[in-house]
């Protein structure tokens, strides 16, 4: 029976060391042939609303480079003077934990400080302040859903001066290591059971 108990513990022990599933990914590398596209609306996986964003292509005209040196990335606040909602398609969530990550840089060719909200419905909020010239930093946030719900992920850039923040690399992923398999949670009862009566014996 202890050795049950050891075999459970074992066994969730390796699903603790399970890695992340990928739920959603989008780098923005292909759009428009990762050529540059000012009030851009036509990404796969993401609608632009209460304004604009600009696709910023490699190379580009702007001094702007991508996370990674290549492909194509976001400026949160388009050419119209008033910046977009970058909102990705619905997705479906069940309860679980979570992490939504991106790579988010200030504006290479200036301008003012801007600040982007950072959203997964109502389930996730934050706000991230970048100076002009920041570099690209990877920003990731954990946050759990404690019952199944659709939601988007919305990117908004406060600033309206058609300078903003440069956005690349998103991606929200399961943490399925996060709560135990079913399977996992019935070996461990057995070796608790084993505990119990190896415990019983020696009394």
């Amino acid at each position: 029976m202890i050795r049950k108990a050891l075999f459970a513990t074992a066994a969730l022990a390796a699903a603790a060391g399970a890695q992340a599933a990928p739920l959603f990914v989008d780098g923005f590398d292909g759009e428009n042939g990762n050529i540059t596209a000012l009030n851009y609306g036509s990404f796969a996986h993401f609608t632009v609303g209460d304004g604009t964003v600009d696709l910023i292509g490699t190379p580009n005209g702007y001094g702007i480079v991508c996370a990674g040196g290549a492909g194509a990335c976001v400026d949160l606040d388009g050419s119209t003077g008033n910046a977009g909602a970058l909102t990705s398609t619905p997705l479906a969530l069940t309860a679980g934990s979570y992490t939504l990550s991106f790579d988010l840089s200030g504006n290479q060719r200036g301008g003012s400080d801007d600040t982007v909200e950072v959203s997964v419905g109502d389930l996730f909020a934050t706000s991230i302040a970048v100076a002009p010239g920041d570099p690209f930093q990877t920003y990731s946030f954990t946050f759990d859903v404690l019952a199944d719900a659709i939601a988007s992920i919305v990117f908004q850039n406060l600033g309206n001066d058609n300078i903003g923040a440069i956005l690349d690399n998103v991606a929200l992923d399961t943490n399925a290591d996060a709560v135990p398999e079913p399977g996992m949670l019935g070996l461990l009862g057995l070796g608790l059971l084993g505990v119990g009566l190896a415990r019983r014996r020696k009394a």
